[in-house]
């Protein structure tokens, strides 16, 4: 009785599991399946652009730095205490605008005592001249120039009126006055002291166009020359690129086998600071090629591959790269001019796989 028990109860549990068994594998077919269909649905989003032909551009990279093509370092020229400072550090000014005023005072009096001296000179002048028929100067026209400057310098007319215009000019120079438009910088000026505590005004800049300075190597010298294109870019914003000219090629190498160079860009926009820091890129256009991204082309097995978009499936090409730039490559070998490469999400892909373009 005990046996036939033991063998029911044992019969009952080998088919309970084989149950539970078969339930697992169509559960786990099933999911199997289902990841299937999904893998197939979920097809692969890339970009792509066609080729394209004509001549590639090499480049050189190098650093610089940015200077004001017309800087001027502002001093004085006479006086002695800072009357008044109408400017300050980065404020634009324009042509004739007044930087800064000095004490006028003692200047004043010597101004007038010249002024005085002059006028005695003229009348003075005009006497002497009478014995030569002459009533007015501004009759000396109708003399001999040289005897004319013999009388003046006999007088002490020459020697009078040259103080005077001395006189005058330190007087003006007083008010310091823009020689050009620009922003003001290292202005530190204070009113009512003495101006033998600073060593100059200011330093205006005329940022409307920059010197950009930069060295390449001795072995590119021959791909630069003046007025070829370059590209400017800051540090603190590489995204922006301006373009330039390259306005000298110093003929010298120097110790460390670089050659200085220096081009021009127009700053407009002030979108570059005196002495700021910049990337330069020098383009030099070659031979013709057919021309694709550089995002395109990937390494595998040691050698080069691009994607080509046909039919919405991602075809694996090797090809050749004859140059290459910071942005593009030619191709040599491996493409057509009608073929499209995929240059985006392309790090995964595998030959014959589905693709969809993402516009």
């Amino acid at each position: 009785m005990n046996n036939r028990v033991f063998t029911i109860i044992t019969l009952a549990c080998v088919l309970g599991f084989g149950f539970v068994s078969c339930k697992d594998k169509e559960k786990s077919e099933e999911e199997e399946l289902s990841g299937r269909i999904e893998q197939q649905e979920d097809i692969v989003k890339v970009k792509a652009v066609p080729t394209k032909s004509g001549l590639f551009e090499t480049e050189i990279a190098s650093n610089g730095k940015a200077e004001a093509n017309k800087k001027a370092v502002l001093t004085f020229k006479g006086g002695q205490t800072i009357l008044s400072v109408n400017v300050e550090n980065g404020e634009r000014i324009n042509k004739g605008d007044i930087l800064t005023e000095i004490d006028p005072s003692e200047q004043k009096l010597v101004l007038a005592s010249a002024s005085e001296n002059y006028e005695k000179a003229k009348l003075d002048l005009l006497e002497r001249l009478l014995s030569e028929g002459v009533t007015q100067l501004q009759d000396t026209v109708k003399l001999d120039k040289e005897k004319l400057q013999n009388i003046k310098l006999r007088s002490g007319f020459t020697s009078v009126e040259n103080q005077y215009r001395s006189a005058l000019q330190d007087y003006n120079n007083l008010t310091i006055k823009a020689p050009f438009s620009g922003v003001v910088a290292d202005c530190d000026l204070k009113p009512y002291n003495p101006i033998s505590q600073y060593d100059k005004v200011c330093t205006l800049i005329d940022d409307s166009q920059m010197e950009i300075t930069f060295n390449v190597m001795e072995s590119e010298v021959k791909s630069i020359a003046k007025g070829m294109p370059v590209l400017i870019s800051p540090y603190i914003a590489d995204t922006i690129q301006l373009q330039g000219v390259i306005s000298q090629v110093n003929p010298k190498i120097d110790n460390n086998g670089m050659v200085k160079v220096k081009a021009t860009v127009n700053n407009n926009n002030a979108l570059l600071v005196d002495g700021m820091n910049v990337s330069v890129l020098v383009r030099r256009a070659t031979t013709e090629a057919i021309i694709i991204p550089k995002s395109a082309v990937l390494p595998r097995q040691g050698r080069k591959v691009v994607f080509t978009l046909e039919n919405g499936r991602a075809i694996w090409k090797y090809v050749t790269v004859s140059a290459e730039n910071s942005t593009e490559c030619a191709i040599s070998e491996g493409l057509t001019k009608s073929d499209i490469v995929i240059y985006e999400n392309n790090l995964g892909l595998s030959h014959d796989l589905p693709v969809t373009v993402e516009e």
